[in-house]
């Protein structure tokens, strides 16, 4: 069974390098690059021509790739979609995105404040030194206008249609996505939303179960 990885914004395949899938046939996606005014949805098709639907197939999407994932699935109908640290519906959204999308805060993502603001970052979860140093070269490499529509993308999306089988993966100390808004099946105790790269081994026993299951 082939198994696609999708990371989340402002990242690239490097996210999932401590994550353990052996036994599977594994391909890391990368991001297109992101139209103007461009839609998960339309993400979703862009990566449509990487996608074997004629095989068995799984997804497995971090934050936003967990939601471009089920738009994906919609197209694909994979076995089923693993969702690591990732949202459904726009109803999980905490107070905080909610106002985010109503200022429209994705127009402000800019490299000078993504750089400024980093060691505010610790939202995503705290973290050692060389996981911090992968996250910014990441964000760097994807670029203002990648993460400026990624954003913009995320804050309109209005949620799934995704009614196959699901399993969602999610830590108890999410800060940007509170684990109180997500009703998660498995729960990774102390996990952050970067814990797909500080929880590495939680993480991959959770996603090895929910591939075996």
């Amino acid at each position: 069974m082939k198994v696609y990885l999708l990371p989340g914004i402002a990242c690239d395949h490097r996210l999932f390098d401590r994550i353990d899938l052996n036994g599977y046939d594994v391909v890391k996606l990368d991001w297109p690059c992101f139209r103007p005014n461009t839609t998960l949805s339309d993400i979703a098709m862009d990566l449509r021509e990487r996608i074997n639907a004629e095989e068995p197939h799984v997804f497995i999407g971090v934050s936003m790739g967990g939601m471009v994932a089920q738009e994906l699935a919609v197209l694909t109908h994979p076995q089923r979609v693993v969702l690591i640290s990732s949202w459904t519906h726009r109803s999980e959204w905490p107070w905080f995105v909610r106002f985010g999308s109503m200022i429209g805060a994705g127009r402000f993502a800019s490299m000078n404040v993504i750089r400024a603001t980093w060691p505010l970052k610790r939202i995503l979860g705290s973290r050692d030194a060389v996981s911090d140093r992968l996250l910014f070269d990441m964000a760097m490499k994807e670029g203002e206008g990648q993460i400026k529509r990624g954003v913009q993308a995320i804050l309109h999306w209005k949620g799934s249609s995704w009614q196959g089988p699901t399993v969602r993966i999610h830590g108890d100390n999410d800060a940007l996505m509170p684990i109180s808004k997500v009703k998660a099946d498995v729960v990774v105790k102390g996990g952050t939303h970067a814990m797909v790269l500080c929880q590495a081994e939680a993480v991959s026993a959770a996603i090895n179960a929910a591939l075996a299951g």
